[in-house]
């Protein structure tokens, strides 16, 4: 299988080293990778803001540069990527077949018991989740590296972290304080250590919750994307 791996603007600028992290899991399981000197946006702030114009605009320009790209599929981490080239659909756009890295990862992850599993939750982020129907392909990787636990509000009702929808770049302490309220009563009460997400706001924004929750109540959950976490299952260094 060989994709086109697209990172994001937000992993590209704010997470390099989870970018690295993904086409090294994609190696790992098999995957032919290429990547784009230059991959410009996807658009997606454009989308959640309601620029359809603008939106469109900024497609037929992707588009055209991913046309005729010689790739069986193109693979994002990133779940507002994922959901944006899904409405590329919408104008008429062709695009090669889009799959989120959960996808790849469901279906080629290997079944790993070394006797010592974790207890891992599982945060499902609104463009991925219930704006794309993306429920069981993250928690079927997870189950074959870890033992899944599920938040007090998961898939169609899992409560938002305040990542996501431009409220971290115009609200932030809002965000934050929905990301704390999401890791209090949804998640700590688990008692799992480790959260696992497969968007790069949502990662960001419970990162920094997590880290307040640590300080100020002595609860300590460690935010791991997806692919990341999954790396260091395969590395063997978790």
């Amino acid at each position: 299988m060989k994709v086109l791996y697209w990172a994001g603007c937000t992993f590209r600028r704010r997470l390099p080293e989870v970018v690295e992290d993904h086409v090294e899991l994609l190696s790992r399981l098999g995957v032919e990778v290429v990547r784009l000197s230059d991959e410009g946006c996807c658009g997606d702030p454009l989308h959640l803001a309601g620029l359809v114009d603008e939106f469109e605009a900024n497609a037929a320009k992707v588009a055209g540069r991913l046309r005729g790209l010689d790739v069986d599929a193109l693979v994002t981490g990133c779940a507002g990527c994922y959901r944006a080239f899904r409405s590329y659909e919408e104008p008429g756009l062709e695009l090669p077949r889009v799959l989120h890295l959960v996808h790849v990862a469901a279906e080629l992850m290997p079944t790993l018991d070394d006797g010592g599993l974790e207890k891992v939750a599982y945060h499902d982020p609104c463009e991925l989740g219930r704006l794309s129907r993306v429920f069981e392909e993250p928690r079927r990787a997870l189950r074959r590296a870890a033992v899944l636990v599920e938040p007090l509000t998961s898939r169609e009702e899992a409560m938002c972290c305040g990542g996501g929808g431009g409220l971290w770049s115009t609200a932030p302490e809002v965000a934050l304080a929905a990301a704390e309220v999401r890791l209090a009563r949804d998640v700590e009460p688990t008692e799992a250590a480790v959260l696992v997400t497969a968007c790069p706001a949502c990662l960001l924004n419970l990162k920094i919750a997590a880290a307040r929750r640590a300080e100020a109540a002595g609860r300590s959950v460690e935010v791991l994307d997806l692919g990341s976490y999954l790396l260091a299952r395969l590395r063997g260094v978790r």
